[in-house]
């Protein structure tokens, strides 16, 4: 299935060649999770030992955990906590 992406600050270094104006299109298996997509990206998370990466996910306009299921066509966008006050 097809995922549009669209990372956004630091994430940015983490799209592929092929990406335009910071989206790209990722194929990913059916029912893959969003730490799927984030671990194709090569985005460290949990599953990394090293480093963490804390991020925000938002799928079809809609902030979302990191276990959702994603569906053809969806459109993620990923951004870095924020902070304020």
């Amino acid at each position: 299935m097809e995922i549009s992406v669209r990372l956004f600050a630091y994430f940015a270094r983490y799209l592929p060649r092929s990406a335009r104006a910071k989206r790209a299109v990722i194929e990913l298996p059916e029912a893959a999770r969003m730490t799927t997509l984030v671990k194709v990206l090569g985005i460290p998370d949990e599953a990394h030992e090293e480093e963490t990466i804390p991020y925000v996910a938002i799928v079809n306009g809609e902030h979302v955990p990191p276990d959702t299921i994603l569906h053809h066509g969806d459109e993620v966008s990923l951004f870095p906590p924020l902070a304020g006050g």
